[in-house]
Order: C-alpha cells, then structure tokens, then sequence
C-alpha cells in the first residue's frame, strides 16, 4: 500500500469525497447476521446440489442488498460456479418471449430482444451453458429478487429451462427466490392447485431473512463501520466508514459501536405504540446511522458523542416509526 495516498486524519473529508462516501450514499454492503445465516443456506445448497430455495422479507429489511453480498460471499466460496441475478417484473399476462427476454438482459446478453421465442430460449440455454462450460462448472445459480412477482407460468418456464440444462448439458441450475411475504401466499396457492413439482423444485425450503432482531445483532452491524477489514473507504486507505467520516473523534477513541444503546433504545420507544420492537429492517438502520453521521460531521472533535437528541432525530428521519403497521408488523 501507498502510504502516501492515505487520508489525513487531521483534515476534514473534502465535499467530493463525502458525496461519493458509501454510508452518505446509502450503498453500503456490509455481512450482516441475516446474510450470515443466508449464505450457510446457500452455501449448503450448492455443496448439496439442491434445485432451489426460497427466501421471504419485509420491505426495506434489505433483501436486495442482501443478495449482492451474497453473491460475492458464494463467488469467492465457489469461484467455479458462474451465478446471475434477475428482477422479477410484473406482468398483468405472461408472455415467454418477455421472461425470456428479461433473463437474457438479467445475463447481459446482447442479444436480449432479438428473435423469436424458442431462438431465445435456445440463446439463453446456450449462454448458461457456455458459461459453466467455460469455468469447467455443472452448476449455475440464479438470484431471483421480487419473486413475489412470478406465478405459475414463469415458474414452470423455469423449471423447464432447468430440465433442459441438465438433459442437454448436464449442468444443474439452481433457483434462489427472494421475495416479500406474499412469497409464502404463493407456495400455498400451488400446493392448492397441485404443483408440487414447482414446490419441490423451488419452494420445499422457506427461509424468513429477518431483520434486526437484537442489540447484539445491531452491535454487530455498528461494529463493522469501524472496521476497516469490513469497511474499508477509500479502496486501499485502511480507514473505516466511521473513521473517515469522525476522523478526529475516531482517532480520539470514539467506535459507532458505542452508540448501540442508545440507538437501539430509539428504536424501542418508537415501537412501544405499536405493540413493541419485535425486529427493525437493515435499510431502516442503515438510514438512521446515515442521518446520524450526516448531522454529526460537523462536529467531528475529541471526545465527540452522539446524544440521545441526536438519535432520536435520526431515527424518526428515516421513518421508521411511520412504518410500523404498513410495511410489516412489530
């Protein structure tokens, strides 16, 4: 490492440097415990060559974040297994020249919308193809995010393309949904209409990704701005989210971490109205620590620690209070 191009902690982050910040711009990727006991999931499905899984979560508890960090975790554990992620868009009627059509663009083909269904088709089993072929693979995992959105045609659509790969190519394709609750108003419609082959295929594990669900989860998460091995900002500084952002505060002793009291009793207080705090979303905490960093640089200095004001104010901006109730129940 260049020592020469690390941050002086002496100075104040510069404008440029905090609008491209990941904490300030809310894309941070941190390994959070649900992502934790994710990737055992999944680690285990691939090491198991099992069909699929499903995941369901409550809005804004960070499932879509959630499955980048997984997918790097699983890329690192199994370098060899080539893995792609799809949107799953609602349609008000099913057309498989469209699914087709958003698989290849979810694979970055660049032939996406050219041709006709079964060209298609024959493009996207191709491409899989080829790319487990090419890192001398037989598996290939797809993260499907939003899969609430898909129903029984785009699931059996699925799982014939998943026949065809092993048929034709040997290669197992391994279906992981992630979806909101209504996830689980699906599986027990096809149970109802007799689809246990698309259950057994994608459905038979269901997982909740829950959110924060202790103040040793939220210690956990607050830890990691610390740590710059976690961390780390700008690429090769050796500075943590939090040591860049309070530089003279974090050089004087201060840790986020110590702050996970106070926040986790906001978080308290807002939910006593509704029934208590049975778990908070990780955007929901990403978003309080963003407005508590952003209403705390200026007073970056020895000695500094957040107040109770301070949290307070945090937590009611990111509105989670607002969404007790609506989004999911306490």
């Amino acid at each position: 490492m260049n020592l020469t191009t690390k941050p002086n902690v002496e100075c104040t982050p510069t404008p440029e440097q905090l609008a491209s910040h990941p904490v300030l711009r809310s894309k941070i990727r941190l390994p959070t415990p649900s992502i934790r006991t994710a990737y055992e999931v999944l680690a285990n499905t691939a090491f198991q060559r099992a069909p699929g899984c499903c995941f369901y979560a409550h809005p804004r508890f960070g499932k879509t974040e959630g499955i980048t960090v997984l997918a790097d975790q699983l890329t690192q554990s199994f370098p060899d297994m080539p893995i792609f992620s799809v949107s799953a868009a609602w349609h008000p009627r099913f057309s498989e020249l469209t699914f087709m059509g958003e698989l290849l663009t979810a694979c970055t083909h660049v032939m996406a919308s050219i041709g006709k269904v079964e060209q298609r088709r024959a493009r996207l089993r191709n491409f899989m193809w080829t790319q487990a072929k090419t890192r001398n693979s037989d598996l290939i995992m797809l993260f499907v995010d939003e899969a609430q959105n898909w129903h029984e045609p785009e699931l059996t659509t699925l799982r014939d393309l998943a026949n065809e790969l092993a048929m034709e190519h040997k290669v197992q394709l391994i279906a992981v949904l992630f979806g909101t609750p209504e996830l689980t108003s699906l599986r027990t419609a096809l149970i109802q209409s007799g689809r246990i082959d698309l259950i057994g295929r994608f459905m038979i594990q269901q997982y909740e990704f829950r959110g924060v669900l202790t103040p040793e989860d939220l210690a956990i998460i607050m830890s990691f701005y610390d740590d710059a091995e976690v961390s780390e900002y700008p690429a090769g500084s050796g500075y943590s989210y939090s040591q860049f952002l309070m530089r003279q505060a974090y050089a004087s002793g201060w840790r986020l971490q110590s702050e996970i009291e106070t926040l986790w009793g906001q978080y308290k207080l807002a939910a006593q109205a509704s029934g208590g705090l049975n778990q908070v979303g990780m955007l929901w905490v990403a978003d309080s620590i963003r407005r508590f960093f952003m209403a705390s640089l200026e007073y970056d200095h020895p000695g500094f620690h957040g107040s109770v004001d301070d949290w307070k104010t945090a937590v009611a901006q990111s509105g989670f209070k607002d969404s007790l109730g609506i989004t999911y129940i306490t």
